[in-house]
């Protein structure tokens, strides 16, 4: 009888001691939300995480548009009858420079801290590996904690969560006398037009963004259960008249101290020097009234807002670092690449449009790179893309025109980090003279707002 594959919901695999990997039924959602409750809390004495519970029924029940009731993979103990170790398996898009990519993300994932150091999260993280590439994905991606991911052949490549605290001192007050000239209302789902249409507009200030396809706009207006907390809650700016005049991306709860806001854009012709007041004032006002992410006993009271939009954005230009307004440095998505050529190729326009753009138009030549224990060859031909594969150099062969380790270059291809800064803080990344112009018209450093969609 023919092995069944990881990807295959009929999986299963004994870990030894009653631990069994497999995919997930219906009526595993109980068991899961046993052990996220247990796993997501802020500390031991902390109560019971709800909110991450019920985010995960969304997928069992089929609501969630990024996967469903049998995309998580877990580990049960046969003997106890419980779920000690899973995640779900997402799919969202990235596009960069144009060119869509299919995501594979494995999150929330978790194991019982009396189950941990024996394997369990290798075992679902294989098999989320396997569905992702039986789906088709170009890559996989987390928002991981610090280090674990390396483990699984990830790298830190892109921007994530960059943008500015603000606190709520830092936001000027609206003059005596003065009515807002700008309010905040809940998006409703006629409102998706304006919301996608300004989304879309934004996006184009980056090279590397999430789009955000119809369904999920839906379920964010009309099909997130109340009390799961990942999600944003959008939110349309109205002028005095009632016209709509931009919107907010407003997280669902409170992190603390903090709300986070994921997006802020107006229409044209709306001067933001009097819009974006207006919106900081709503949005501190709002703060309070929303939970938290945690019920601690003695929560922080909000104090302070965390914009994530970007690197750059043109709100920042009008937020004041004399009161308080601060930088918030970037975390970076984990990137998986499991065919750097193929991704390459997949990739091709974008790339072919960076030369055309650059002193290097119509090229014709090859780019071999070396990644120590393997390589990529890239040929051009009057500034085309004309091979993207796997390359190793030999004894005696013409060296290679660069090096780098093979998961360093992730943050090369995705623009996390210019040559330069590589080759400054990297002892074994390099390119010869004559390849560099080539490199560095190819693989830019370049900002990222690439949005997590929860």
């Amino acid at each position: 009888m023919p092995e069944i594959p990881l990807h295959d919901p009929r999986y299963r695999r004994d870990l030894g001691d009653g631990l069994v990997a497999r995919w997930s039924a219906p009526a595993d959602l109980p068991g899961i939300q046993e052990l996220y409750r247990y796993v997501f809390r802020e500390s031991p004495e902390a109560p019971l995480n709800t909110y991450v519970a019920e985010w995960a029924a969304d997928f069992a029940d089929g609501r969630h548009p990024l996967g469903g009731p049998g995309d998580f993979a877990l580990v049960e103990d046969t003997r106890q009858r419980t779920i000690v170790a899973a995640l779900v398996v997402m799919r969202q898009p990235f596009e960069y420079a144009g060119v869509r990519l299919a995501v594979g993300r494995p999150e929330f994932v978790a194991s019982h801290p009396d189950y941990r150091n024996r394997g369990l999260v290798r075992a679902i993280v294989d098999m989320f590996h396997a569905r992702s590439a039986a789906r088709g994905d170009n890559l996989q991606a987390i928002t991981g904690i610090a280090y674990y991911y390396r483990q699984f052949g990830y790298e830190y490549a892109l921007d994530l969560a960059s943008g500015y605290v603000v606190p709520f001192s830092a936001i000027p007050p609206l003059k005596e006398g003065e009515c807002e000239a700008y309010a905040l209302r809940d998006a409703t789902p006629d409102d998706m037009p304006l919301l996608m249409r300004l989304y879309a507009r934004d996006r184009a200030r980056v090279p590397i963004s999430t789009p955000i396809d119809e369904p999920y706009w839906r379920w964010m207006l009309d099909g997130q259960r109340d009390a799961a907390g990942e999600g944003w809650r959008p939110q349309i700016v109205s002028d005095t008249d009632d016209n709509p005049a931009g919107y907010v991306l407003m997280q669902r709860l409170r992190a603390g101290a903090y709300l986070g806001v994921n997006a802020i854009g107006f229409e044209a012709g709306v001067p933001p020097a009097a819009a974006l007041p207006a919106v900081l004032r709503a949005l501190r006002d709002r703060a309070p009234s929303l939970p938290g992410w945690t019920s601690l006993k003695d929560p922080k009271p909000v104090a302070n807002l965390r914009l994530f939009l970007g690197r750059d954005h043109p709100c920042y230009a009008l937020l004041s670092e004399e009161n308080g307004a601060r930088r918030w440095p970037p975390y970076a998505w984990y990137i998986r690449v499991p065919s750097v050529p193929a991704l390459i190729q997949r990739l091709a326009p974008a790339l072919e449009r960076r030369l055309a753009g650059s002193p290097l138009a119509h090229h014709t030549g090859e780019l071999k790179l070396d990644f120590y224990r393997s390589g990529l060859r890239l040929a051009f031909a009057q500034g085309r893309l004309v091979a993207a594969e796997p390359w190793r150099t030999g004894p005696w062969e013409p060296k290679a025109d660069g090096g780098c380790p093979p998961l360093v270059f992730l943050q090369l291809l995705f623009g996390y980090r210019s040559l330069a800064e590589l080759n400054h803080a990297f002892p074994d990344v390099w390119v010869n003279e004559p390849a560099r112009p080539l490199v560095e018209a190819l693989f830019p450093s370049v900002p990222g707002w690439a949005l997590p969609l929860d």
